[in-house]
């Protein structure tokens, strides 16, 4: 029987990592607003930092999430249609639907008081053999909890396209407005 080691149990091994002055004091005061510790704090930010993934085949539940939980796009011309979601539904629904990698550019700002990110995704979706392709439009904010409040504010939504030039066109209007210049 060994002894046991005294302390909370490792998440994982220890990564070393160097941060400017200011940052490092950003990385304080935002796990402090959060009431986590340093290191809680830095494991959710890198978190949320990394891609949605899917790996090999989707189920049904996976897409419909996926698609039931977007808003369609902002121009009824550019909106992904009936037809393209059941394509992918029945896809899914027979195991043949697949992810291929997808691209993003992601921007964000932090702040004592919150997290601001936007995104553009180009999701690949293999549907039978038929490439689908959506353009995703992602923004979300956090609110940290302050002292006086008792719950944090959360707000994210995103937009599906199947017009490149119109998801693009959509991300640099809410780029323009999130963080301007």
């Amino acid at each position: 029987m060994s002894a046991a080691m005294p302390g909370r149990p490792a998440i994982g091994p220890k990564v070393p990592i160097n941060f400017p002055a200011g940052l490092l004091e950003d990385i304080e005061t935002g796990a402090s607003l959060a009431q986590l510790s340093r290191a809680a704090w830095i494991r959710r930010a890198a978190a949320r930092a990394l891609p949605e993934v899917f790996d090999g085949v989707l189920a049904p539940d996976d897409i419909f999430r996926f698609l039931n939980t977007a808003e369609r796009g902002a121009e009824p011309d550019h909106e992904v249609d009936d037809a393209t979601i059941r394509r992918l539904l029945t896809a899914a629904d027979h195991g043949t639907l697949t992810i291929q990698p997808f691209t993003t550019e992601t921007r964000a700002t932090q702040t004592p008081a919150g997290r601001c990110q936007l995104s553009f995704v180009t999701r690949s979706f293999l549907a039978d053999g038929t490439t689908v392709v959506l353009y995703q439009v992602a923004h979300g904010t956090i609110t940290y909890r302050q002292p006086s409040e008792h719950n944090p504010g959360h707000h994210g939504e995103y937009a599906l396209y199947l017009d490149r030039p119109a998801a693009w066109a959509r991300y640099q209007e809410l780029r323009e407005q999130l963080f301007p210049a």
